[in-house]
């Protein structure tokens, strides 16, 4: 009877559908991408073309267009900003400035990455450019410089204007300029992995509004946003240790656009992200030092010639993922040989038909036969 009940069992486990870990990441959204930082590669997407408010996600675009001038010797992280009624009187989430109040550039940039502050944009914005309005003709300037195609900005901190027009963004355009702000300025993550914002001198104390921080190891930013027509809205990115099963760091990038709740914005960012842990690891495909195969060359005095990788590849792979070589050897190659010598190639593909090429070498001197080998070997072939 037991073994009846447990046949009955097993074959109901094997009728029943499979579950796919991250069908349903979308789910009460308006838009999601997880991507990898260093290939660009996407690894999950959801209406990521579809141009949808985007809220604080704004600051990015005004850290990146401050941070360039400072870089060109424009502007400089220890300017002194006095604070204008204007930057001070601006509505939404704010550092809680005072008309006059005198603050660094570099503190007022690490204001709006750690506690989203709306103020400080408009004095960041009025300190580069002399106004806000002539700040965001930089943001866009910058954006299509960039190839944000479905970007426009019209405010440096994605408050909703009067007439609720609000900065507009794909998550597609959201991704790419991510990756080039890290990129161009890794220092970034400096300030978006800080819990808190301390200033001693202002009394004052702001905690980061990520919430996946202190949720899941190594996350290292990076930006959240929310207006009533954007949702909730979160930016993670998260470095990708080596390991036994990942041979090589990387960075995963997640965006989760329009939830309903500060839960679900947060919830849904943590099943993306670790949908992307789970699933996505980098795979030593190819090792310089590891010969792909043995060959014989016409006239060469030695037999059984290993041919190597010339570079190392790596690639990052699904669980499960199949990958497919394929061993090209130039038939025409003839000795001498030097060492270094290119003898073919290897085709390396995945199952989404990205495919790498690399050649193969040879890493010794293949010396040509003599006449007496040749000799040898006829009296060989002989007997």
């Amino acid at each position: 009877m037991k073994k009846r009940l447990l046949c009955i069992m097993m074959v109901i486990l094997l009728l029943m559908p499979t579950f796919s870990y991250g069908a349903d990441l979308h789910k009460d959204t308006r838009a999601v991408l997880l991507g990898e930082f260093e290939s660009g590669e996407i690894l999950y997407e959801y209406s990521i073309d579809t141009q949808i408010e985007v809220a604080s996600m704004t600051k990015i675009m005004t850290y990146l267009v401050a941070m360039d001038q400072v870089s060109t010797g424009k502007a400089s992280l220890d300017d002194v900003i006095t604070i204008s009624q204007k930057a001070a009187k601006t509505p939404g989430s704010s550092f809680k400035l005072e008309e006059g109040e005198k603050l660094s550039l570099k503190v007022l940039l690490e204001s709006i990455m750690i506690v989203s502050a709306n103020d400080s944009c408009v004095a960041i914005a009025e300190h580069i450019s002399g106004s806000e309005e002539e700040f965001v003709k930089l943001m866009n300037r910058k954006a299509k410089e960039l190839g944000l195609e479905k970007t426009k900005y019209f405010n440096s901190s994605g408050y909703p204007l009067k007439n609720d027009v609000e900065n507009m963004m794909s998550t597609r355009d959201l991704f790419k300029l991510t990756r080039y702000v890290i990129e161009k300025y890794p220092q970034v993550l400096e300030i978006t992995k800080m819990n808190k914002i301390f200033i001693d001198s202002r009394d004052y104390s702001g905690e980061n509004t990520n919430p996946l921080l202190n949720l899941i190891r190594d996350v290292d930013g990076f930006k959240t946003g929310f207006t009533d027509k954007a949702g909730r809205c979160l930016i993670t990115t998260i470095q990708v240790k080596e390991s036994e099963r990942n041979k090589k760091p990387f960075r995963l990038i997640g965006i989760v656009m329009g939830t309903k709740s500060d839960e679900d914005r947060k919830n849904i960012s943590k099943e993306l992200i670790e949908y992307g842990l789970e699933n996505y690891y980098y795979r030593q495909i190819l090792d310089t030092d590891v010969a792909k195969q043995s060959i014989n060359i016409v006239n060469a005095k030695k037999s059984n010639i290993k041919v190597f990788p010339k570079d190392d590849l790596y690639m990052l792979v699904k669980k499960g993922e199949r990958i497919q070589q394929n061993i090209i050897i130039d038939e025409n190659i003839v000795a001498p040989v030097k060492a270094g010598t290119v003898i073919g190639k290897v085709i390396v593909s995945n199952t989404k038909g990205q495919e790498h090429t690399i050649d193969l070498i040879v890493r010794e001197n293949i010396q040509k036969k003599n006449i007496l080998d040749m000799l040898f070997d006829l009296i060989t072939n002989l007997f």
